[in-house]
């Protein structure tokens, strides 16, 4: 056995021994708890089936939002809410009626269907294009039409 294959051979076996002694010291469970302080962030990553079809996942009960906020009574509407909470919303806050997320306000902000349309498909200032399409995306735009 060469040298230089001793000396890789007494590294590994001091790293993995090292490994070994870290992980059998005493661990405080409080260290991995979630504090109660935090805030609850809905996952907003966009979900795709088999077939490549967007999977929109039903709002979470028991926010703080208004159950009929923005909705204008539209059906359309109703279901644009759900596609904008988790499509939308991590980045347009209060589902499109807060600042201060990376989106701006939607509420409000005097945008027609065919804005709204065009920005979402292309994307621009910092917004991805494309994440919404088909039914969806006429369900988003009706969302943000009510917002208006």
């Amino acid at each position: 056995m060469t040298t230089r294959l001793k000396g890789l051979i007494a590294v590994l076996a001091l790293t993995a021994s090292l490994g070994i002694a870290a992980g059998c010291s005493e661990v405080d469970p409080s260290a991995a708890e979630t504090p109660d302080s935090a805030e609850t962030v809905v996952n907003s990553a966009v979900q795709t089936d088999a077939d490549g079809n967007t999977i929109v996942s039903e709002p979470q009960a028991g926010g703080d939002e208004d159950e009929d906020a923005g909705q204008g009574g539209s059906e359309q509407a109703e279901a644009g809410l759900i596609v904008f909470q988790g499509s939308c919303s991590s980045c347009h806050l209060g589902d499109g009626q807060d600042g201060g997320g990376i989106g701006p306000a939607l509420a409000g902000a005097g945008l027609d269907a065919e804005a709204v349309r065009a920005q979402t498909v292309d994307g621009g200032g910092g917004m991805p294009g494309g994440l919404v399409s088909g039914q969806a995306l006429d369900d988003v735009v009706a969302y943000v039409e009510s917002l208006q």
